[in-house]
């Protein structure tokens, strides 16, 4: 079934250049405010100005919250864009102010798609299971700018792989030689240790918060798939200039449950430090 994006934008003769929207709620703090609007007022938004201009198709369920760059150059012309992920694996740019697409890509790798569901045949997510969480985007990042995002995928033997994909805001080429294949193990005899470490186990996770970059580092935390055992929960960092892996914290280690899910709203941050929500326990033996 083909979904469809809908933007609502204020109705005007000219475009004007907004703000751009590179994460979550607009900043780290997740508040959601545009401190530089200065086109939409108490005034106009109503139904005469304010409504629906057109429909953009894409592949599958949106669970991401779309993203917008104001005046990138495309193809030789500059445009303002919207970046959409789906639960298809699929990432599309539009122009923000014709709905034309200007590319779109699948993230998963030859021989896999989307997870068909999870291991538990569990509908929290769907359709399928790809692109969940909120990407975050550079503009300062790779040659032309890059948006981060982190994508599941399954192969024919039901092989299920968590990838970090950094991709160029003016192709949807990978960069910094990606994606990288998410891996972590943590001391402790926790749900799903072995050998005195919890292993990652991409099967039971999904990546449903929004990313936080903070200071060069893309930030993932991880939730299960309705509840279903064995879980504990997971926080990682990744450099957003190599992919490469920089921290992983698991905050139930001798314990089950603590997942990170959010209602996929981000992780928040002051600069230093990551503030988030736990859920479902912890059940936690010290």
């Amino acid at each position: 079934m083909v979904a469809l994006l809908l933007l609502l934008v204020t109705v005007s003769a000219a475009h004007a250049q907004t703000s751009d929207v590179l994460t979550y709620h607009n900043d780290l703090s997740r508040t959601g405010q545009n401190l530089s609007e200065t086109i939409l007022t108490t005034g106009n938004v109503n139904p005469r100005e304010f409504g629906l201009l057109f429909m953009m198709n894409v592949d599958s369920t949106v669970d991401a919250q779309p993203l917008y760059v104001s005046a990138l150059t495309i193809g030789g012309a500059s445009h303002n864009v919207i970046y959409t992920a789906t639960e298809n694996d699929s990432v599309y740019a539009f122009d923000a102010d014709t709905g034309a697409l200007l590319w779109n890509v699948s993230v998963f790798l030859p021989g896999e798609t989307a997870a068909s569901t999870s291991p538990f045949g569990c509908g929290q997510i769907g359709p399928t299971i790809g692109v969940t969480s909120t990407p975050v985007i550079d503009r300062s990042s790779g040659p032309n700018g890059a948006i981060y995002l982190v994508a599941t995928s399954e192969d024919a033997l039901g092989n299920y792989y968590q990838r970090l994909h950094a991709l160029d805001l003016t192709t949807g080429g990978e960069l910094f030689g990606g994606p990288t294949t998410v891996q972590a193990e943590y001391p402790g005899t926790g749900a799903g240790s072995a050998g005195g470490y919890v292993i990652f186990a991409p099967e039971q996770y999904a990546e449903r918060g929004g990313l936080l970059l903070l200071n060069g580092v893309i930030y993932t935390g991880w939730t299960s798939h309705c509840d279903e055992e064995p879980y504990t929960g997971w926080l990682m960092g990744y450099s957003e200039s190599t992919l490469l892996q920089t921290s992983v914290l698991n905050l139930t280690p001798n314990g089950s449950e603590g997942s990170i899910w959010q209602s996929g709203a981000a992780m928040a941050s002051d600069g230093t430090n990551i503030y988030f929500l736990m859920r479902t326990g912890p059940s936690i033996q010290l």
